[in-house]
């Protein structure tokens, strides 16, 4: 265009005759404006893409970024601005970075320098681009696995939880009632876990008395349904039984077909009758066997029909079981609140059956199933497992049963590894690292807390069960406790950001 521009002014000024002369003294300015106006936008233009280039690249970058505070995003995106930004046919000034929510605005104006239109007064023409993102905000499902044993109601440890616990969920749900980014589950444990008694027709609970472990503590044959039906002022309050090894410590989904996938209804027998027994609630009267065959006295079934506990009598048949029932993934902060605030202690510590259940009701598979995939890439999965304990179930008690009762039944029955019960401790132990194991498999995050524990054997255990070490937390007071919940929601809060 500018060699044909040259050429006709050529032309014009070679040609003498009056007519074009005038023609070409008006027409040259409007002529030039006109081609130079072409040119200094078409590089105003080539000026824009870059901007927009590298305005793309900044708002890609800081979008994607995990945890950035307000200042990191603007820092962030002019050091991805300036790497991207190639000055070839003008200048750019700053950019500006606004953070509303999760919307990121990015802005910046550039001007290009003219080449031909400063003859007519315009010596740079000014250029803007602008771009939004938002940050994608991942979903996060989280299971609270909480130790809710004896030991727990001394020194206001399970008053600290309860703050504590509502402190996490207030902050995850970031003072909304029921919001679409965060599901909450809680796992209250003892000896053993409360589902809840609505589980009862779910077809994989073994009401039928099919599995191996749900009438070892009677004679062949009793199911221990029927044997709540017996007692009059008793019922079935949700616990059940760890499933025979080595489905206790996996995720494999219940099948009627096999009855050691299914969990058995939790029945604590009575006692013999004798001072050196825990939880005798039932005379034994109607025995008529060997009175010194102890084990036969504690196996009769007889001794039910029509059994009516007296009012003081807090053991019974859920004898070291009285959690509250578990608390599947709910967004209804209501619901949640509420279940916390009903957290009481009582029992003894049996580690690998509360997290078992924390792993199952954040699972997508049956018995729960309100989890999402374990590879949705939308949703972070975590888990937080805190003890005051070690796994205890008295080993040492001077009866045939060698353990109190719980979720894997007496330690005679020869599930917590020796009969005399002398390695409960270990095997429970072993089953909590298998359980950790088989947890960090699925890329659920798991935090551990020992609660106020002078353990040194179980602080390792739970240190090594915690995704990486600095996701185990170690004895906070009672204080101290709502500062380490609090970290952990601030933390998961900021994985909300995908990368």
């Amino acid at each position: 265009m500018w060699r044909i521009l040259k050429s006709l002014l050529a032309n014009f000024g070679e040609d003498r005759r009056g007519a074009v002369a005038l023609l070409f003294g008006l027409t040259f300015i409007p002529m030039v404006v006109g081609v130079g106006l072409g040119i200094d936008y078409a590089r105003a233009q080539s000026l824009k893409k870059q901007l927009g280039h590298a305005l793309d690249a900044a708002a890609l970058a800081v979008g994607s970024w995990q945890g950035l505070s307000g200042t990191e995003v603007e820092q962030k995106a002019k050091d991805f601005f300036n790497a991207n930004f190639e000055p070839k046919y003008g200048t750019s000034g700053e950019i500006s970075v606004i953070v509303n929510g999760s919307i990121i605005e990015i802005s910046v104006t550039g001007h290009v320098d003219t080449a031909i239109m400063g003859i007519v007064g315009i010596d740079r023409i000014d250029v803007a681009a602008k771009t939004e993102v938002t940050i994608a905000e991942k979903k996060i499902e989280l299971v609270m696995a909480l130790d809710n044993t004896g030991s727990m109601g001394s020194n206001g440890k399970i008053s600290a939880l309860r703050t504590a616990a509502q402190l996490m969920v207030d902050i995850l749900f970031e003072g909304e009632a029921e919001p679409d980014f965060v599901k909450v589950g809680l796992v209250p444990f003892a000896a053993a876990v409360n589902i809840g008694v609505d589980k009862l027709g779910s077809g994989w609970l073994d009401t039928t008395a099919q599995s191996a472990i749900a009438s070892e503590d009677f004679q062949p044959g009793v199911n221990v349904l029927d044997l709540y039906g017996e007692i009059t002022n008793r019922s079935w309050n949700g616990c059940v039984r760890a499933r025979i090894a080595p489905f206790d410590t996996q995720d494999l989904a219940p099948s009627p077909g096999t009855s050691a996938t299914l969990w058995a209804p939790y029945f604590a027998p009575d006692a013999p009758d004798f001072s050196w027994y825990p939880n005798r609630y039932a005379a034994d009267g109607a025995f008529g066997g060997d009175p010194d065959d102890y084990d036969a006295r504690q196996r009769f079934a007889g001794k039910y029909t029509a059994l009516t506990l007296p009012d003081w009598e807090n053991d019974g048949p859920n004898f070291n079981c009285w959690s509250q029932p578990l608390t599947p993934l709910t967004n209804v902060k209501t619901t949640l609140d509420t279940a916390i605030a009903a957290m009481s202690a009582a029992g003894s510590t049996v580690i690998p059956a509360g997290l078992a259940w924390g792993w199952r009701v954040i699972s997508p598979t049956i018995p729960f199933t309100e989890g999402v995939a374990y590879d949705d890439e939308d949703t972070i999965k975590a888990i937080v497992l805190l003890t005051d304990g070690r796994n205890d179930v008295g080993g040492g008690l001077g009866n045939h049963n060698r353990s109190y009762y719980n979720a894997y039944g007496f330690a005679q029955t020869g599930h917590l590894g020796a009969a005399d019960g002398s390695q409960a401790g270990q095997v429970l132990n072993a089953k909590t690292a298998a359980l950790c194991t088989a947890i960090k498999g699925t890329d659920t995050q798991l935090y551990t807390i020992t609660f106020q524990l002078a353990d040194g054997p179980i602080k390792d255990l739970m240190r090594d069960c915690a995704t990486k070490p600095a996701m185990y937390y170690d004895s906070p007071s009672n204080s101290e406790l709502q500062s380490v919940f609090e970290d952990i929601a601030k933390g998961l809060n900021k994985l909300r950001l995908s990368k």
